[in-house]
């Protein structure tokens, strides 16, 4: 990250900025091409910042950011003198979005930083050192034995598959989005800003299909404390491990998958906890022990209005993206909530993972207004003319039955 940026600070300080010129068709056309993959910001990006290529990859692309030389200075120096000419409250915008385009790396790096300026205190108010009582429960029951720690090692060197597992969670920490796990399927339906700032996000409508988890409650103080507290959060969490990892009543271990649901019903009376199961196992889930608190639960397909933010998930910080996204979904005005004040937080990181590359999300069941809203005028066409033909009012209703099946069915076909 902070390659790419000493490189365009460079770039800006040779670029001579006075009497630059540009009219907004011509901008506009430099920011669609800013977003193509064969842009030289989204290769340089790749270049330094992307833990999949290899060292031949990087140089290639290196090599044609290079090619790209007068592009690159004429890129920076209308982008330096919006800056120049506005300062940089103003003038940050396009500067983001002309040399950071969204889906680039180094523009989520700096989503990520910006929100850990205020996730990072909220989250150290609430922490309290360890009690004793906690450090013993925490510590090992017995001695860690260094044999078994030297035959481990021995193992790990001569196994080439633990080998590229452990190098695959290695690099699932710079990850926004870890591989090597499984995660529902979803269709993008479309994307709209979800505000006017430069680093307000995007608000996604997706389309999921249904799939099946295993959930526990988390009491019914809302989402602040069923989430921040041990019983709650760190409780729920070690159930539903302990059940996807073997301790259920049919005794069936089961991949780990991603993302961890926080659900929360409207007026934050209940929550709960949610993994999502595994498909192969779905159809055929192993039953849950009957004193450990976790039930399955089938969700059905529905659609979904998403803001992605990064950082840590605390208390103040889901306050503000439901907030954003509430106020996007009205200001969009083509969704609505299908139950008031209903959220999930959804997490797909491990613990481990850097702090401003984690990828959370914010989401809210919605249905589609302009849907409903022809079909109501449909409706209303329908019953106009069967005062006119009445033999027309069985065709009208089987076709209305056959256009809308449910909730989450209005207007698009699953």
């Amino acid at each position: 990250m902070g390659q790419l940026v000493g490189i365009v600070v460079t770039l800006a300080s040779l670029a001579v900025t006075s009497g630059v010129a540009y009219s907004p068709e011509g901008l506009q056309r430099r920011l669609d091409k800013a977003k193509r993959p064969t842009s030289w910001q989204k290769r340089l990006d790749k270049a330094l910042l992307d833990v999949d290529k290899n060292p031949q990859q990087r140089i290639r692309l290196l090599q044609k950011v290079a090619g790209d030389g007068k592009k690159i200075v004429s890129d920076v120096r209308v982008a330096a003198a919006e800056v120049q000419e506005k300062g940089i409250g103003k003038g940050h915008p396009l500067l983001l979005d002309l040399l950071f385009p969204d889906g680039t790396t180094a523009r989520s790096d700096l989503e990520g930083l910006v929100a850990l300026r205020k996730q990072l205190p909220e989250l150290t108010k609430g922490l309290a050192p360890p009690t004793v009582e906690q450090l013993r429960a925490a510590a090992p029951a017995a001695p860690i034995d260094p044999t078994r720690v030297a035959r481990a090692l021995a193992d790990l060197a001569g196994d080439e598959r633990k080998q590229r597992e452990l190098l695959q969670e290695a690099k699932n920490a710079l990850r926004s989005t870890p591989k090597g796990l499984e995660t529902p399927k979803y269709r993008v339906l479309r994307s709209w800003r979800a505000g006017p700032g430069a680093l307000d996000g995007v608000v996604e409508l997706r389309s999921y299909p249904p799939f099946t988890v295993a959930r526990k409650g988390m009491g019914g103080a809302g989402f602040g404390a069923g989430f921040g507290a041990v019983e709650g959060g760190g409780a729920g969490f070690n159930a539903l491990a302990s059940y996807l990892f073997g301790d259920n009543a049919d005794g069936a271990a089961m991949a780990m998958t991603t993302p961890v649901g926080i659900d929360v019903s409207g007026g934050g009376a209940a929550s709960s906890m949610s993994f999502v199961l595994p498909r192969d196992a779905a159809r055929a889930p192993p039953r849950p022990n009957a004193d450990g608190g976790v039930a399955l639960d089938e969700v059905p397909a529905r659609i979904v209005a998403v803001k992605a933010f990064a950082g840590v998930v605390t208390d103040g910080e889901v306050r503000r993206q439901r907030d954003a996204l509430e106020a996007a979904i009205e200001a969009d005005g083509g969704t609505a909530p299908v139950e008031a004040g209903a959220f999930s937080v959804l997490q797909y990181n491990a613990p481990y993972a850097i702090p401003w590359r984690r990828r959370n999300e914010l989401a809210i069941v919605v249905s589609e207004v302009v849907a409903e809203e022809e079909a109501a005028s449909a409706g209303e066409a329908a019953a106009g003319d069967a005062e006119v033909a009445p033999a027309d009012e069985a065709a009208g209703e089987r076709e209305g039955r056959e256009g809308v099946s449910s909730w989450y069915d209005t207007g698009v076909r699953l």
